[in-house]
């Protein structure tokens, strides 16, 4: 899955300090994720989410399935922890990616604090090439990163105020922004949950450590097949993704769950 997919799977800005009023919810998420392209199933992950007036916490682990075991077996987990007020302000303080069983390690360890990193190391490194948007200082504040994306200030009940965000992340290595749009409301059920989903299209904006004249940066961000189902989280001013759908010129990648549970207080 590519690092537009995870964005949009896995916020807010940071603007306010971290003594902010906490989200007064008690909610855990179980989810089980298909992954495939082109009707192809490719991986599965596995997320564990909490919330609670501690903060939030969530784990995903990835491995592939199907015709994918044939050529890979990169297996990756990714994990923050953070704050989430009851403002709709999100706050990531631990940020880690890890790839494993592949020749050339990819790992990302980051540390934030009032939506600002603190802290970076990111490998392989971005390398310095010909047109690249550089990334400064700046591009590191008032951001969150990819997986405390997909926690979404939402106060209606029906969630549909979801739509109207911009996530504003950081990968450790770039820069961009993922802007939503309200498309409607559908029906969806799985083992574990039942109920109706907002619908909220997706428009990819890079920002910086892109090179603009690559075709496969210009597609994305032409890109209107992007779609994220959004679920609202009971009590709590947030919303999370359902589904994903991303288009691609080799088939459409749909992230959508197998097995889907939300518990806690309120729910």
């Amino acid at each position: 899955m590519n690092r537009v997919g995870t964005s949009i799977f896995a916020a807010t800005l940071a603007a306010v300090p971290l003594a902010a009023t906490p989200a007064a919810a008690d909610i855990k998420v179980d989810a089980t994720y298909e992954i495939s392209i082109a009707g192809w199933g490719i991986a599965r992950a596995n997320m564990n989410f909490t919330l609670d007036k501690s903060g939030y916490k969530a784990d995903i682990f990835m491995r592939p399935k199907g015709v994918a075991t044939i050529v890979t077996a990169v297996r990756t987990s990714v994990s923050v922890d953070g704050q989430a007020t009851s403002r709709g302000e999100v706050y990531p303080s631990n940020y880690s990616v890890s790839a494993e069983e592949i020749a050339r390690p990819v790992r990302v360890t980051m540390k934030m604090r009032s939506g600002n990193v603190t802290s970076l190391r990111a490998q392989p490194p971005l390398k310095d090439r010909p047109g690249r948007v550089p990334v400064t200082d700046a591009h590191r504040r008032g951001v969150v990163d990819p997986l405390s994306s997909g926690l979404i200030p939402a106060k209606a009940p029906d969630a549909r105020d979801a739509c109207n965000h911009v996530m504003k992340i950081f990968d450790g290595w770039t820069r961009y922004d993922v802007k939503l749009y309200y498309k409607g409301r559908r029906k969806v059920e799985t083992q574990g949950y039942s109920g109706t989903g907002t619908v909220c299209g997706a428009r990819w904006v890079p920002v910086a450590g892109h090179r603009p004249a690559k075709p496969e940066v210009q597609y994305l961000e032409r890109n209107k097949a992007l779609e994220v189902t959004v679920v609202p989280l009971p009590g709590a001013g947030y919303a999370i993704p359902y589904q994903v759908r991303i288009g691609t010129p080799n088939g459409e990648i749909l992230i959508e769950p197998s097995a889907f549970s939300i518990s806690g207080t309120g729910v």
